[in-house]
């Protein structure tokens, strides 16, 4: 199955918008929190990956995350 150039090219244009609204929105959420907000949300981003390290091991979740690209790309090279 071929998928026609035009196709391609606006549902990759449709990503880049997204994109763009995803970054604009998080900005202005940050922009808007507050010092203790901030803090708290860094606080368990590093907590939530200790406790990954800790259970899986940091290679462990290191090949985890290789082999999810792989497979991505793969997903996406199909679909061209």
């Amino acid at each position: 199955m071929m998928i026609q150039k035009s196709a391609l090219l606006s549902l990759l244009g449709g990503y880049k918008k997204a994109n763009e609204l995803i970054v604009e929105e998080k900005r202005k959420r940050l922009a808007l929190l507050t010092t203790e907000e901030s803090f708290s949300e860094y606080i368990a981003l590093c907590e939530l990956a200790e406790e990954g390290v800790k259970s899986e091991g940091i290679e462990k979740l290191q090949k985890k995350r290789i082999e999810f690209l792989l497979k991505r790309r793969q997903i996406f090279n199909r679909e061209i």
